[in-house]
């Protein structure tokens, strides 16, 4: 019976590690997240004089994988597709590419530009 009891509580106790584990993993993937669309917005405000009121910010948990930002362009209404790299620390977060499309009169143009990455200091 003590070995049962033993088990029992070696079990709970690794059950409770593990949620703690997953928890803390959550939480710290919550304040990257936070920080990268802080980041991006820092970003935009420094390109276009403001924030777009129509952004999206998909930011996986996955830190290897790129931040999908779509927006509407201040000014020209023109709807821009970016994606930066966010992989670690905040001086490792850069462009990675860019596309925009117009649509005037129904008629829809794309370009798409890979820019090199851009630390945060060089704009």
């Amino acid at each position: 019976m003590d070995t049962s009891a033993e088990l029992l509580i070696g079990m709970a106790a690794l059950g409770f590690t593990a949620l703690a584990v997953l928890v803390v993993y959550r939480w710290r993937q919550r304040i990257r997240a936070r920080r990268v669309e802080q980041w991006v917005k820092d970003y935009l405000r420094d390109r276009y004089g403001e924030v777009p009121e129509s952004l999206s910010i998909n930011c996986s948990d996955d830190p290897l994988w790129p931040v999908q930002v779509a927006f509407d362009t201040p000014r020209t209404g023109l709807r821009r597709s970016m994606q930066f790299t966010c992989g670690g620390v905040h001086s490792t977060f850069a462009l990675l590419s860019e596309r925009h499309e117009e649509c005037e009169n129904g008629g829809l143009t794309e370009s798409a530009a890979v820019n090199a990455p851009r630390s945060p200091a060089s704009g």
